[in-house]
């Protein structure tokens, strides 16, 4: 279809499927769907329509082969939406990439990579760069509300003492694979077991945000610490549609993060996750002159913020120089061929 975006969605799971079917549902308009990537056998050689959940096909199979589906469908862009961790995505970002194709990704640890692995991301910039392509890590958290929006709010000011970020969740309206992430039902001695052998491991993507904000704003941090998450545990009984949680239970998480400078505690993150939370909010406040201080209550919901910001952020990464780039990066990010909604 001509002039339209040409997309290929690589991961058709919770997040892939959702992310195709809203841009079939509301974007169809300016994007069409030429391909579909996903490495589980019982998706492959199924309609995308199918595999997502909609009511009809798409006129898409689901493929394993990368190379051969960029090759034969020739995407300007793949919607990238397989895993959190960068080691995990690095060889299937560098196969998008030697194809001459932009990318726009989930992956919370590929919003910063350097933060993670300063090779891998020299690595991926060297190869975008070589190959013309744009590789942008977005979403939600980490994406914009831990770090493009506090980024901006930061524009007005003369002058920063500190910078104090807070993102607080009630668990109960996020799916139940993120409650059960987050320890929720657990007892606290079992919520301690499971810290231990990584069954849970916090939230991904606190180091990449706090340090994107301090880059972009020329803050050297001498350290970050981001500590381990603590379990929540309330004096009530409180629930969701699928988990109980008694009082003295593990109703969910909170976690911190800790940008130093001369000692000084110059950024602080504040991540909480659990059910039952009284109010949902993101919060900045930016002391310095002007202060700055902002809430935006509830909070932006994660799930349909980083379908959201994947493909809203698709005509600034088609635009945008070749390289591994970050949210602070690009321009102001936007709502994209937005109608009005009635």
């Amino acid at each position: 279809m001509p002039g339209k975006t040409r997309v290929v969605s690589f991961g058709v799971g919770v997040i892939g499927s959702a992310v195709v079917k809203t841009m079939v549902e509301k974007k169809s308009d300016w994007i069409d769907i030429v391909g579909a990537i996903d490495s589980d056998p019982s998706k492959t050689g199924k309609d995308l329509g199918v595999v997502a959940g909609l009511d009809k096909s798409c006129g898409v199979l689901v493929s394993n082969k990368i190379e051969r589906t960029l090759a034969e469908t020739k995407p300007d862009i793949v919607v990238h939406t397989t895993s959190s961790y960068l080691s995990s995505v690095e060889q299937q970002l560098i196969d998008i990439a030697t194809q001459g194709v932009d990318i726009v990704s989930s992956c919370e640890e590929l919003s910063y990579a350097s933060v993670v692995d300063q090779k891998i991301a020299n690595e991926l910039d060297s190869i975008a760069k070589e190959n013309g392509v744009s590789i942008l890590g977005t979403g939600i958290n980490p994406g914009f509300v831990m770090d493009a929006l506090p980024i901006a709010l930061t524009a007005p000011c003369i002058s920063i003492n500190s910078i104090h970020v807070a993102r607080q969740m009630n668990a109960a309206t996020r799916r139940i694979p993120f409650q059960k992430k987050i320890g929720a039902g657990m007892k606290p001695d079992e919520f301690k077991d499971a810290l231990s052998s990584g069954k849970i491991s916090g939230h991904v993507g606190l180091s990449q945000s706090i340090s994107m904000l301090a880059d972009s704003i020329g803050w050297k941090l001498e350290q970050i610490e981001v500590r381990t998450p603590e379990p929540v545990i309330l004096d009530r009984k409180v629930s969701s549609d699928w988990i109980a949680v008694e009082a003295g239970m593990v109703a969910g998480t909170r976690q911190k993060a800790l940008g130093i400078i001369l000692g000084k505690f110059a950024i602080t993150y504040d991540f909480a996750a659990y059910i039952g939370a009284p109010e949902e909010f993101d919060a900045v406040e930016i002391s310095g002159n002007p202060t700055v201080s902002f809430k935006s209550n509830p909070c932006i919901n994660g799930d349909a913020g980083t379908i959201a910001m994947l493909i809203n952020m698709i005509p600034r990464v088609l635009e945008a120089p070749p390289g591994l780039l970050t949210m602070a990066d690009l321009r102001l990010p936007r709502a994209a061929n937005m109608p009005l909604s009635v």
